[in-house]
């Protein structure tokens, strides 16, 4: 092994161990911002939501109240998903882009759009969804007042906070939205400079206008944002510069409860993720598959256990890719995609070599139907961005939650006076119409968020989740695999080597043995080594993961060792 490589494989983070209760989120303050609502006597749902207002001052980059996400959980008996993506403008149409005649571009990869109005600006804007869906939940099983689960967010902003290394890294690499849009930049480079402190200390980065909001929020809930003057302000100045937002979009806009959500069985466990045009139905694809296969006994990342995953996997895409989308504007196959029936015939289909190409199958069959109409399947490329953070408390509610503003600093609009930075929600839509995820009126696009929660006899064991787009389900499996096949806590098997199928190569981690590399390539899998080559900073772009694990009464937590994420328990 050579230097570089043996340094990546030796950088790694300690795990945190509590005996009370775990939060591990993308950020220090955010997760103290969760441990003291579990100091105050709060649960996981109260500490998750706080922790998530949190992240989004203090990792404004990818996540905040512009944008939208889901939250997996478990408060007592009760258990389910609840549902904030964004979402589409009523005034929405499959033919609102000018296409350039690009087959290509940006970093999601759809057809071009004329100024990229898809991609950034005041037309790339979605209703968000996340205030809706994180007072949804703290309305249903909060135990603190809202106002104070709100605090920590509210004193962060107001007060300000010292950003670190990999927010003062995303910044930088995101400098050309922040020269881009004024008051982005007004916002997060106040002197005109990225907020690097000096020989005199720190720089402390403070967003009052957010501070304002967020603590309107606290007082006003859900009405405060979706129809009032926060709304007022946002709809405003989106009009004044070509957008489409109304308040009517903010008004109808309504979050989604499923009771259990996806559920299904892995060995002995039960894995919940979200249902419908999320990526939830991808991971249960995938693990589904696996199940057929006994890849304990093939070894941790052996030749066999990895072809066999890659298998599974890229299955589970091609089908996601085909079938997935809003079911109130695509005839989608929900059930026959993961009946037994149908996961068995893809089971079957993995033989000793990988083939030419992955295809799709048919899971109408299983359905025993014809479908009612078809669209053509919308293929994109990997994106960036998002937040994940985990608590589990030390009654053991648990919550998993992904949300996002979509790709860097979203559309980079913070529209005047409310610090809010707005997602970029319409880049998840395929902006050629007439396929299956085209842009139609007030419809929720495609998304590749997947929290998870793993239930055993004795209620949750496991919280996981990732940010990182569409190497996010690829991440999430392959972590319940690590931790229930092979035994490995969080932090080990975060740190293990990675592998992801969401492009058309394989990628894997520079320090995956290189004999296993070398026979896959035999299999006829193309292999990528994501290493030194794909980012400045030497780090491989793989998703972002999260995870918490509790049994009896040992909690670990475990985050991604490349970020300044941060898990901890609770200590009494």
């Amino acid at each position: 092994m050579n230097e570089n490589l043996s340094t990546i494989s030796s950088f790694v983070k300690a795990e945190a161990v509590s005996n009370n209760g775990m939060v591990a989120t993308k950020d220090k303050l955010s997760t103290e911002a969760g441990l003291q609502m579990l100091e105050l006597g709060g649960n996981a749902v109260d500490a998750g939501v706080a922790a998530c207002l949190a992240v989004g001052v203090v990792e404004p980059e990818s996540s905040g109240i512009g944008g939208g996400g889901y939250m997996t959980f478990q408060v007592g008996n009760e258990g389910g998903v609840i549902g904030f993506p964004m979402k589409g403008p009523l005034s929405g149409k499959p033919d609102m882009y000018e296409l350039t005649g690009e087959s290509s571009v940006g970093s999601f990869g759809w057809a071009g759009v004329k100024n990229d109005e898809n991609i950034h600006g005041y037309k790339s804007i979605a209703v968000p969804g996340c205030i809706a869906g994180l007072l949804e939940a703290h309305n249903r099983f909060g135990k603190i007042p809202l106002s104070k689960v709100v605090a920590p967010a509210v004193k962060l902003a107001r007060e300000g906070f010292y950003p670190e290394w990999f927010t003062l890294y995303k910044f930088a690499s995101l400098t050309s939205m922040l020269l881009r849009y004024e008051e982005l930049g007004n916002t997060f480079m106040p002197s005109g400079s990225l907020p690097f402190g000096g020989i005199d200390g720190p720089f402390n980065l403070k967003q009052t206008n957010l501070a304002n909001i967020l603590e309107s929020i606290g007082k006003g809930g859900t009405d405060a944002f979706y129809r009032g003057e926060i709304t007022e302000h946002i709809i405003k100045d989106i009009k004044s510069n070509d957008g489409i937002l109304t308040m009517e979009d903010f008004d109808q806009y309504k979050p989604f409860y499923w009771d259990k959500g996806i559920e299904f069985k892995y060995r002995d466990k039960i894995i919940r993720v979200p249902k419908f045009a999320s990526a939830g139905i991808t991971s249960a694809m995938t693990l589904k598959t696996l199940n057929g296969f006994d890849i304990s006994k093939l070894g941790h990342n052996s030749t066999e256990m990895l072809h066999t995953y890659i298998s599974s996997a890229r299955m589970a895409y091609e089908d996601r890719f085909e079938y997935v989308a809003d079911p109130e504007f695509a005839d989608v196959p929900w059930n026959g995609l993961i009946s037994d029936g149908y996961i068995e015939k893809r089971q079957k289909q993995i033989q000793d070599n990988a083939p030419q190409s992955y295809k799709p199958g048919n899971p109408w069959i299983e359905e025993g139907r014809e479908p009612k109409f078809v669209l053509e399947s919308s293929q994109p490329r990997p994106d960036s961005g998002t937040t994940h953070l985990g608590v589990i408390d030390g009654e053991g509610n648990a919550v998993s939650i992904t949300n996002t503003i979509m790709s860097g600093f979203g559309s980079g609009i913070i529209p005047k006076n409310t610090g809010i930075v707005m997602n970029n929600g319409m880049m998840w839509y395929d902006p050629t119409p007439n396929r299956v995820n085209s842009i139609a009126s007030g419809k929720f696009p495609l998304n590749n968020m997947t929290p998870a929660l793993v239930i055993g006899k004795n209620g949750v064991e496991i919280s996981v989740g990732a940010s990182g787009g569409r190497r996010i389900t690829n991440c999430v499996t392959s972590l319940i695999v690590k931790m229930i096949d092979f035994g490995m806590t969080p932090q080990t098997a975060i740190d293990a080597p990675r592998i992801d199928c969401s492009s058309s190569s394989t990628d894997v981690s520079p320090n995956l043995d290189s004999n296993v590399i070398k026979e896959l390539k035999e299999k006829g899998h193309d292999i990528r080594i994501l290493g030194e080559g794909y980012t400045q900073t030497g780090f491989a772009k793989f998703a972002s993961p999260v995870a918490i694990t509790k049994y009896g009464n040992e909690f670990r937590g475990g985050v991604d060792t490349f970020h300044s994420a941060h898990a901890e328990g609770l200590k009494k």
